[in-house]
């Protein structure tokens, strides 16, 4: 008898090609389901009441816990079409032997892509730019910029994203250092310590995970460590940097300007009376995975990952907690 396997997307069935279906029911008896908004616990279990196979996105299900889990007890695979897994309690599902895979491949090069497109608007005051022709700011708001050949960037976490960030800032005639506790990759990124790093960098850049219940690791501490006027990239999550301590450091003049790919938990926020200049924060809202060829390659990646689950192959899951990399 074929296992059984609900996938869950935006689109339902219209998300695959015709042959990335076929390759699904081939293996198993699919249900498709359309979810454009995050599914509620109790509907989570009914719709996989039955399933021996979960495919799910974070946009319908951006939390993977025990309100859930723990009402399916035929539940064996969970395939997510995401890189991260901290919104996945790992220890949970080790205990319930439940198989996880995602997808560690599949954005590298789009989230590579998008931290230089967020160190040139940084640089080349780029958004506050348009945001003066459009009449946003005042007139005379400066957009005055500086170029990146002979700066430095700091890569802290030189896994498959700060490295290939490291080729692409080289192209530019930056010099490169970086920091990893947990990766030997990287060889031509010249290895520094933490402190060396934040100290000399005239840009730090985050590419390091964040963990399931994890606080801030990068705060006022390291804020302070950083190089005077220097600027922070996060392209990895918003949970790894203390954003109270980030606006404190801009209206000290310490850190330069702050651009995430995620939401900024402060912004439109009165925050108290204090006062950031304008283009000091940039926030892209988690769009640096997204572009047409990673969404091509990760259904289809996604699509294999279902099917091996429903097959009994685990050549392709999560073997361990995550990276525990703290920047301390």
């Amino acid at each position: 008898m074929k296992k059984k396997a609900v996938l869950i997307t935006a689109m339902g069935k219209e998300t695959f090609t015709t042959e990335q279906t076929a390759r699904l029911e081939l293996a198993g008896e699919i249900t498709y389901c359309k979810a454009l908004d995050p599914i509620p616990a109790d509907r989570l279990v009914l719709l996989l009441g039955d399933a021996d196979v979960a495919g799910l996105t974070p946009r319908s299900v951006p939390s993977i816990d025990g309100t859930w889990v723990n009402r399916l007890p035929k539940l064996i695979g969970i395939a997510v079409f995401a890189t991260g897994v901290d919104y996945i309690d790992m220890e949970l599902l080790e205990e319930r032997g439940i198989t996880l895979s995602n997808l560690p491949e599949y954005s590298t090069i789009s989230v590579a892509e998008h931290t230089i497109g967020l160190l040139l608007t940084l640089s080349r005051r780029i958004h506050l730019s348009q945001d003066r022709v459009r009449g946003r700011v005042p007139a005379g708001t400066s957009v005055k910029g500086w170029e990146l050949r002979g700066k430095t960037i700091g890569l802290v976490g030189l896994g498959r994203i700060g490295g290939y960030v490291a080729e692409l800032a080289k192209a530019f005639g930056m010099r490169v250092i970086g920091c990893d506790p947990k990766a030997d990759k990287g060889d031509s990124v010249i290895k520094v310590s933490m402190a060396e790093l934040l100290a000399s960098s005239d840009v730090v850049s985050l590419h390091y995970p964040s963990s399931w219940g994890g606080s801030h690791s990068f705060g006022a501490h390291e804020l302070q460590q950083m190089k005077p006027g220097s600027y922070l990239i996060n392209v990895s999550r918003s949970a790894l940097v203390d954003d109270a301590a980030v606006v404190v450091s801009i209206q000290e003049g310490h850190l330069k300007g702050y651009a995430v790919d995620d939401r900024f938990s402060l912004a439109g926020e009165p925050l108290a009376g204090r006062h950031i200049a304008e283009g000091r924060i940039l926030q892209t809202g988690h769009t640096a995975w997204y572009s047409s060829e990673v969404i091509d390659r990760g259904y289809d990646t996604w699509v294999d990952h279902v099917v091996d689950l429903l097959t009994g192959n685990t050549n392709h899951t999560v073997t361990n907690k995550g990276r525990d990399f703290s920047v301390r």
